[in-house]
This record gives C-alpha cells, structure tokens and sequence, in this order.
C-alpha cells in the first residue's frame, strides 16, 4: 500500500486527508455544500488521486453537507465511484446527513465494497481500521 503523507486535497465540496494512526482516508465536506453529478466525479477523481490509485479505508463526514442530489448518489454507487475506497463509513450527525446516508445503502449496500452509517467519528473510525492496511 502506498504510504500517504501530510497533503490536503481540496475541491470545490470538500477536502481530502490521511488519518496517519489509523491509516484511513477522510474526506470532510464544506458547510453547507450541495453536491451535484459533477462534484461527485470530482470528488471521485481526487480521492484516486489522493490515494495515488490504492482503495483505503474511506470516512466521509457528512455532517456540514447541505445537500447530495439524486444523480450524485447514484455516480458515487457505480462501479467506477465504489472501487475508489476498500470500505466506506458515512458519518451524518443531523437526521438528514443520516436518510442520505440510509438511501444510498438501501441502493448500493451489501456489495463488494463494504459501506456503514455512523451518528459518531469514533464508532465509524474503529469500524475502518478493520479494513485499514
């Protein structure tokens, strides 16, 4: 696995680091940000880059997201979003972060890519590092 170092990755949604303890990636999206089609395959974009083309252990918190639209979900459920990440842990905070996050699992959980909806970080962090390299 490729070692990530201290870089940041911003894009217009949100910004990417790596958690270096616990070897997982976070990406933490802006306040109020509103995600559309091409945010997503822009996000999708740079968290390959980012991860310099290696699937990590991927925490998004969507706790400051305002809102993802119908065609962003779905591109971050293709096959092309999905083998971006080893496992994906959605943090949502406030009930709606959660219904965004309870949606997308109902169209594309129980796949090969492991996903899970988490109120708090640190339940989300510790279910990653079964998946961290």
């Amino acid at each position: 696995m490729n070692e990530l170092g201290d870089e940041r990755l911003r894009t217009r949604t949100g910004e990417f680091s790596f958690d270096k303890e616990n070897r997982i990636i976070r990406f933490d999206i802006h306040e109020g940000a509103v995600q559309t089609l091409a945010d997503a395959k822009e996000n999708v974009a740079g968290l390959r880059r980012f991860s310099k083309g290696t699937p990590y252990a991927f925490l998004c918190d969507l706790t400051k997201c305002k809102v993802t639209d119908l065609d962003a979900r779905n591109y971050y459920g293709t096959d092309e979003g999905r083998q971006a990440y080893r496992a994906m842990a959605l943090v949502g905070g406030r009930p709606i972060g959660r219904m965004i996050g309870n949606v997308f699992l109902a169209v594309y959980g129980n796949r090969d890519r492991p996903i899970r909806i988490f109120a708090e970080e640190r339940d989300a962090i510790q279910w990653l590092k079964g998946f961290a390299g």
